[in-house]
């Protein structure tokens, strides 16, 4: 294992049956960048993601995270090692304002049990850090308004500024820019510009204008298994990558 890997895979395989979503994968994410995963539908991006982030089970390999062996490691605990996945902290509570959505997110980071018969607004001190978190996601005008009056773009916004709110060391995100259009898309991609410094981020996109602007590497998964990692350069005049993805957008 790398000494400077903060995320360590190692011939992870997940097996449904004849189908292989995951094919003796190795892959590592170093402390500081952002690492893009891309390919085509069906390729195995979200089973790997799942793997990673506790929801499934690998048949076979390990995953290190931040120097531990976190293969058998339930999701939790992975979470509160600084191990997040956009998916799982993006359930936003339509009906609760901003604030109390980003507010309840601290709540859970901080351990406190979610006190739902008494408003998070009443503890000053989550309130606070809130209030910071929506600073730096351009959302602290909104802090008060429902999350439904929030545009799409928004609302997705907000789902990066709950993963942030639990402060984690990676950060999972799972297609942020799905369904934003292209004023949104640019917001977001300028949003995750702005985490990097503080977060490192594996990236699952199919946007590839955005994942050739934010990536410092990229790996790529078809049919389960990794065919080419390098650097965006390396990766969009690869031979192998182009004929398997990338043909048909940069021939």
């Amino acid at each position: 294992m790398s000494a400077q890997a903060l995320l360590q895979v190692n011939d992870l395989v997940k097996q449904f049956g004849a189908l292989r979503a995951t094919d003796h994968v190795t892959l590592d994410v170093q402390s500081g960048e952002i690492h893009a995963l891309i390919g085509p539908n069906g390729a195995g991006k979200t089973s790997l993601v799942a793997q990673l982030s506790g929801h499934l089970p690998s048949d076979q390999g390990q995953i290190f995270f931040d120097g531990q062996d976190i293969t058998a490691m339930p999701t939790h605990e992975r979470v509160k090692r600084g191990l997040a996945r956009s998916f799982q902290i993006t359930r936003l509570f339509k009906s609760f304002t901003v604030l109390d959505n980003v507010a309840l997110s601290v709540q859970a980071r901080s351990g406190h049990s979610f006190s739902f018969w008494r408003p998070v607004r009443s503890e000053k001190d989550l309130v606070d850090q809130a209030m910071a978190v929506l600073q730096d996601l351009g959302l602290r005008d909104r802090a008060q308004d429902p999350a439904s009056e929030l545009s799409h773009g928004e609302q997705r916004v907000l789902e990066l500024g709950l993963a942030v709110a639990t402060q984690p060391k990676l950060l999972l995100l799972d297609e942020p820019m799905a369904g934003a259009g292209p004023v949104e898309s640019e917001r977001i991609v300028k949003l995750i510009q702005q985490l990097r410094r503080q977060v490192s981020i594996l990236l699952i996109e199919h946007d590839m204008d955005a994942v050739f602007r934010l990536a410092d590497r990229i790996s790529v998964l078809v049919n389960g298994a990794l065919i080419a990692t390098g650097t965006p350069e390396a990766i969009r005049n690869n031979p192998q990558v182009i004929a398997a993805y990338l043909g048909e957008e940069h021939a």
